[in-house]
C-alpha cells in the first residue's frame, strides 16, 4: 500500500466509480455489433471481448468470497468464450456490489503477491476495465482517452506491478535498453530497464535511451501495446521504444 493506507494512487471508492463508468461505455460500444474484430486481441471478437471481461469479473468476485489471500480460488483458466452486455452487467453489478460491501481491506490473494486486498482487485479491475473499453470502442472508431489520474496511476501499476510478474516468468524478454515515460499532462515520468528476467524502474526524469512523451492515457496505452510509439513523441533510440510491443501481457 501506498503512503495514504490505500492501494495505488486512487481512493478506493475512485476505482469502483471507474469501474461503473467503463462497465458502461465498453456496453455501449458493443450495442454497435458483436461480430466486429478487435485489433489489439487479434483473434478476437467484441462478443469474446465482453465474455474475457465478464469471465475476469466472475473469477475475482469468487476470489473476493473466499477470502483467502494464501491461493487461488480459481483453477480453471481464463478464455473468452463469446458474452453479451447482460452478462457483462450482471457481473460487474455483482463484483461492485462486493467490493463496496467488503470495502478495501478485505483478504484476498491475487497473482502479485503483494498487497493480498480487495484494494488491489478494485485497482486491477478499474485498470484492466479501461484498457478493454478502448478496445471494444476502437473496434467501431475512434476511442474516448482515459482520465489523466487513472492512466497515471495504471501506468505505474502496469510498471511497478505486473511488468516484473510477467517478466520474471519470460527472463527472455528485453527492451535493449531504458526507457523515460513522460506525461505531458501530468506531473509524472518512469524510467525503465527490462532485461535478464528484472524490471528496474523508478519515478521521475533521468537519462535513458529512448524518451517518449504523451499524454497519460496515451503513455498507459503505449504500455499495454495499444498504440506504438508513432503517437508520441520519440527521442533516441527507436528500436527500444518499438520493443515495447513485445513485453508480455
Amino acid at each position: 500500500m501506498n503512503g495514504t493506507g490505500r492501494v495505488g494512487a486512487l481512493a478506493f471508492a475512485s476505482y469502483l466509480d471507474a469501474i461503473g463508468e467503463d462497465v458502461d461505455r465498453l456496453g455501449q460500444a458493443s450495442e454497435a455489433g458483436l461480430g466486429a474484430a478487435v485489433q489489439s486481441c487479434p483473434g478476437w471478437s467484441v462478443a469474446e471481448l465482453l465474455g474475457h471481461v465478464t469471465t475476469v469479473y466472475e473469477r475475482w468476485s469468487a476470489q473476493l468470497a473466499a477470502g483467502d489471500p494464501s491461493r487461488s480460488a480459481v483453477a480453471a483458466p481464463l478464455d473468452a468464450s463469446p458474452g453479451t452486455r447482460d452478462h457483462l452487467d450482471d457481473a460487474a453489478a455483482a463484483l461492485l456490489r462486493q467490493l463496496a460491501e467488503l470495502g478495501p481491506d478485505a483478504a484476498c490473494w491475487n497473482f502479485s503477491g503483494t498487497d493480498l486486498v480487495s484494494g488491489w482487485v478494485a485497482r486491477r479491475v478499474a485498470l484492466e476495465t479501461a484498457v478493454h473499453r478502448v478496445d471494444a470502442e476502437r473496434a467501431y472508431g475512434p476511442s474516448t482517452p482515459i482520465e489523466t489520474e487513472l492512466a497515471v496511476d495504471g501506468i505505474a501499476e502496469r510498471i511497478e506491478v505486473l511488468l516484473p510478474v510477467v517478466v520474471a516468468r519470460a527472463p527472455e524478454v528485453s527492451l535493449g535498453g531504458s526507457t523515460c515515460l513522460v506525461c505531458s499532462d501530468a506531473d509524472a515520468s518512469f524510467v525503465v530497464d527490462v532485461s535478464a528476467g528484472r524490471v528496474r524502474s523508478r519515478r521521475g526524469r533521468g537519462p535513458a535511451d529512448t524518451v517518449l512523451i504523451g499524454t497519460a492515457s496515451e503513455i498507459f496505452l503505449f504500455s499495454w501495446g495499444r498504440l506504438g510509439p508513432d503517437v508520441l513523441a520519440v527521442t533516441g533510440r527507436q528500436d527500444v521504444a518499438r520493443a515495447w510491443a513485445s513485453l508480455p501481457g
